[in-house]
Protein backbone atom coordinates (compact mmCIF):
# COMPACT_ATOMS: atom_id res chain seq x y z
CA UNK A 1 0.00 0.00 0.00
CA UNK A 2 2.77 2.43 1.07
CA UNK A 3 4.44 1.44 -1.98
CA UNK A 4 1.39 2.11 -4.39
CA UNK A 5 0.98 5.77 -2.79
CA UNK A 6 4.35 6.77 -3.28
CA UNK A 7 4.37 6.20 -6.75
CA UNK A 8 1.22 7.82 -6.90
CA UNK A 9 2.76 10.95 -5.00
CA UNK A 10 5.15 10.98 -7.79
CA UNK A 11 3.15 10.97 -10.34
CA UNK A 12 1.42 13.61 -9.19
CA UNK A 13 3.97 15.70 -9.03
CA UNK A 14 5.05 15.24 -11.97
CA UNK A 15 1.99 16.48 -14.02
CA UNK A 16 1.97 19.68 -11.46
CA UNK A 17 6.04 19.98 -12.45
CA UNK A 18 4.74 19.76 -16.17
CA UNK A 19 1.67 21.97 -15.87
CA UNK A 20 3.72 24.61 -14.74
CA UNK A 21 6.52 24.35 -16.98
CA UNK A 22 3.89 24.84 -20.06
CA UNK A 23 2.19 27.36 -18.69
CA UNK A 24 5.24 29.58 -18.56
CA UNK A 25 6.62 28.34 -21.65
CA UNK A 26 3.62 28.85 -23.70
CA UNK A 27 3.25 32.50 -22.56
CA UNK A 28 0.07 32.41 -20.35
CA UNK A 29 -1.43 34.72 -18.87
CA UNK A 30 0.36 35.71 -16.22
CA UNK A 31 3.04 37.38 -18.63
CA UNK A 32 0.51 38.55 -21.05
CA UNK A 33 -1.66 40.80 -18.02
CA UNK A 34 1.90 42.12 -16.52
CA UNK A 35 1.15 45.90 -17.74
CA UNK A 36 5.51 45.93 -17.51
CA UNK A 37 5.50 43.33 -20.39
CA UNK A 38 3.17 45.16 -22.62
CA UNK A 39 4.66 47.07 -25.30
CA UNK A 40 5.80 50.51 -25.80
CA UNK A 41 3.47 52.33 -27.52
CA UNK A 42 1.72 55.71 -27.90
CA UNK A 43 3.35 59.24 -26.00
CA UNK A 44 5.94 57.26 -24.46
CA UNK A 45 6.90 55.77 -27.70
CA UNK A 46 6.98 59.10 -29.39
CA UNK A 47 9.36 60.35 -25.73
CA UNK A 48 11.86 57.22 -26.12
CA UNK A 49 12.13 58.32 -29.76
CA UNK A 50 12.74 61.54 -29.14
CA UNK A 51 15.02 61.24 -26.23
CA UNK A 52 17.20 58.74 -27.95
CA UNK A 53 17.27 60.86 -31.01
CA UNK A 54 18.48 64.00 -28.52
CA UNK A 55 21.13 61.82 -26.75
CA UNK A 56 23.23 62.21 -29.58
CA UNK A 57 23.15 65.41 -30.43
CA UNK A 58 25.98 67.81 -29.90
CA UNK A 59 25.40 69.69 -26.75
CA UNK A 60 24.76 73.21 -27.87
CA UNK A 61 22.39 71.90 -29.98
CA UNK A 62 20.36 69.72 -27.41
CA UNK A 63 20.67 72.59 -24.97
CA UNK A 64 18.70 74.61 -27.23
CA UNK A 65 15.93 72.74 -28.41
CA UNK A 66 15.47 71.13 -24.84
CA UNK A 67 14.50 75.01 -24.11
CA UNK A 68 12.89 76.00 -26.67
CA UNK A 69 10.09 72.95 -26.52
CA UNK A 70 9.68 73.94 -22.72
CA UNK A 71 9.19 77.63 -23.88
CA UNK A 72 6.84 75.90 -26.48
CA UNK A 73 5.11 74.13 -23.93
CA UNK A 74 4.66 76.71 -21.42
CA UNK A 75 3.39 79.13 -24.11
CA UNK A 76 0.86 76.59 -25.56
CA UNK A 77 -0.40 76.69 -21.24
CA UNK A 78 -0.76 80.10 -21.31
CA UNK A 79 2.03 80.33 -19.17
CA UNK A 80 5.30 82.40 -18.99
CA UNK A 81 6.58 81.05 -15.48
CA UNK A 82 10.11 79.57 -17.02
CA UNK A 83 10.61 81.48 -20.33
CA UNK A 84 13.00 83.68 -18.91
CA UNK A 85 14.93 81.46 -18.00
CA UNK A 86 14.56 78.81 -20.42
CA UNK A 87 15.12 81.49 -23.08
CA UNK A 88 18.29 82.88 -21.32
CA UNK A 89 19.55 78.75 -21.04
CA UNK A 90 19.12 78.96 -25.01
CA UNK A 91 21.47 82.74 -25.73
CA UNK A 92 24.12 80.93 -23.24
CA UNK A 93 24.16 77.58 -25.23
CA UNK A 94 24.61 79.69 -28.12
CA UNK A 95 26.88 82.15 -27.54
CA UNK A 96 29.24 79.92 -25.26
CA UNK A 97 29.72 77.48 -28.18
CA UNK A 98 32.60 77.65 -29.59
CA UNK A 99 32.02 75.39 -32.96
CA UNK A 100 29.25 79.02 -33.43
CA UNK A 101 26.62 75.89 -34.28
CA UNK A 102 24.04 78.41 -34.66
CA UNK A 103 23.43 82.10 -36.35
CA UNK A 104 24.02 85.26 -33.70
CA UNK A 105 20.46 85.82 -34.45
CA UNK A 106 19.34 82.99 -32.43
CA UNK A 107 21.19 84.38 -29.39
CA UNK A 108 19.81 87.82 -30.24
CA UNK A 109 16.08 86.18 -30.31
CA UNK A 110 16.12 84.45 -27.31
CA UNK A 111 17.91 87.66 -25.35
CA UNK A 112 14.75 89.66 -26.40
CA UNK A 113 12.47 86.56 -25.42
CA UNK A 114 13.85 86.69 -22.34
CA UNK A 115 13.29 90.20 -21.48
CA UNK A 116 9.05 89.61 -22.14
CA UNK A 117 6.89 90.63 -19.47
CA UNK A 118 3.69 89.42 -20.20
CA UNK A 119 2.11 86.32 -22.48
CA UNK A 120 1.52 88.56 -25.39
CA UNK A 121 5.08 90.22 -25.76
CA UNK A 122 6.46 86.40 -25.26
CA UNK A 123 4.27 85.03 -28.09
CA UNK A 124 5.99 87.85 -30.50
CA UNK A 125 9.28 87.20 -29.20
CA UNK A 126 8.79 83.46 -29.92
CA UNK A 127 7.70 84.00 -33.57
CA UNK A 128 11.24 84.86 -34.98
CA UNK A 129 12.95 82.50 -32.68
CA UNK A 130 11.04 79.97 -34.15
CA UNK A 131 11.16 80.82 -37.41
CA UNK A 132 15.50 80.40 -37.44
CA UNK A 133 15.40 77.05 -35.64
CA UNK A 134 12.58 75.98 -38.02
CA UNK A 135 15.48 76.84 -40.66
CA UNK A 136 18.26 74.92 -38.96
CA UNK A 137 16.26 71.67 -38.39
CA UNK A 138 15.42 72.02 -42.40
CA UNK A 139 18.78 71.62 -43.01
CA UNK A 140 19.71 68.50 -40.43
CA UNK A 141 17.29 65.80 -40.92
CA UNK A 142 17.90 63.91 -37.76
CA UNK A 143 16.42 66.49 -36.00
CA UNK A 144 13.17 66.36 -38.33
CA UNK A 145 12.44 63.14 -37.07
CA UNK A 146 11.90 64.60 -33.70
CA UNK A 147 10.85 68.16 -33.93
CA UNK A 148 7.93 69.08 -36.16
CA UNK A 149 6.99 72.07 -38.10
CA UNK A 150 3.60 73.58 -37.63
CA UNK A 151 1.51 76.67 -39.29
CA UNK A 152 -1.38 78.42 -37.78
CA UNK A 153 -2.82 80.24 -39.98
CA UNK A 154 -4.76 82.46 -37.41
CA UNK A 155 -1.67 83.92 -35.57
CA UNK A 156 0.08 83.43 -38.83
CA UNK A 157 3.30 82.07 -37.39
CA UNK A 158 5.42 78.78 -37.01
CA UNK A 159 6.94 76.54 -34.71
CA UNK A 160 8.49 73.35 -33.95
CA UNK A 161 7.13 70.66 -31.24
CA UNK A 162 7.67 67.18 -30.64
CA UNK A 163 4.24 66.09 -29.48
CA UNK A 164 1.97 64.57 -32.40
CA UNK A 165 -1.07 66.47 -31.53
CA UNK A 166 -1.09 70.07 -32.11
CA UNK A 167 -0.47 72.18 -29.00
CA UNK A 168 -0.60 75.56 -30.08
CA UNK A 169 2.17 78.02 -28.37
CA UNK A 170 0.27 81.38 -29.83
CA UNK A 171 -2.92 80.48 -29.01
CA UNK A 172 -3.10 78.67 -25.97
CA UNK A 173 -5.69 77.59 -24.29
CA UNK A 174 -8.32 79.14 -25.99
CA UNK A 175 -7.64 77.18 -29.15
CA UNK A 176 -5.14 74.77 -28.43
CA UNK A 177 -5.20 72.06 -31.39
CA UNK A 178 -5.30 75.29 -34.21
CA UNK A 179 -2.65 74.34 -36.94
CA UNK A 180 -1.76 72.23 -38.99
CA UNK A 181 1.94 70.23 -39.35
CA UNK A 182 4.07 70.92 -42.53
CA UNK A 183 6.01 69.04 -44.74
CA UNK A 184 8.44 70.18 -47.08
CA UNK A 185 11.03 72.93 -46.23
CA UNK A 186 10.43 75.68 -43.61
CA UNK A 187 9.74 78.36 -46.40
CA UNK A 188 6.86 76.38 -47.76
CA UNK A 189 4.49 78.95 -49.17
CA UNK A 190 1.03 79.15 -46.91
CA UNK A 191 -1.46 79.29 -49.22
CA UNK A 192 -4.46 78.42 -46.84
CA UNK A 193 -5.91 80.96 -45.00
CA UNK A 194 -8.08 78.76 -42.47
CA UNK A 195 -6.53 77.18 -39.90
CA UNK A 196 -6.46 73.63 -39.91
CA UNK A 197 -7.74 72.16 -36.66
CA UNK A 198 -6.52 68.80 -35.37
CA UNK A 199 -8.68 67.71 -32.30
Amino acid sequence: MKKQLFVLAILTAGVITALSFTGKAGGGSDMGSMPCCSATSGPAADQAQTTAVTEKLAAPVAAVFDSYSLIQTELAQDSIKDVTKEAQAIAKAVSGDAMTTFSTNVEQQAKILAKATDLRGAREAFKPLSKSLIEYVSKHPALAASYRQVHCSMANADWMQKESTVNNPYLGKEMPHCGEFIKGSSDEEQGDSMPGMHM
